[in-house]
């Protein structure tokens, strides 16, 4: 299952895109910001068997994309 989460922010500028899923990666000024939000949330993926991506420009917004695996419950008798 693929989920999408779009805004029309500012973007991530080009130079930044390679970075922003790395620990304390972050653009915000000291004290502002840890780094840690996407790191966590791209962790949690990959630990689960999903992926999480990002499409952006600056200036048009980015687009992050979530696939999520779906599991099969098996009920044992």
């Amino acid at each position: 299952i693929d989920v999408q989460i779009i805004d029309s922010g500012c973007g991530i500028s080009e130079k930044d895109l390679p970075f922003i899923f790395s620990p304390f990666f972050t653009t915000k000024n000291v004290g502002d910001g840890t780094g840690l939000g996407l790191y966590i949330s791209h962790s949690i993926m990959k630990r689960e068997g999903g992926e999480i991506y990002v499409e952006s420009q600056e200036g048009d917004g980015s687009t992050f994309t979530i696939n999520l695996p779906i599991y099969k419950v098996v009920k044992e008798s």
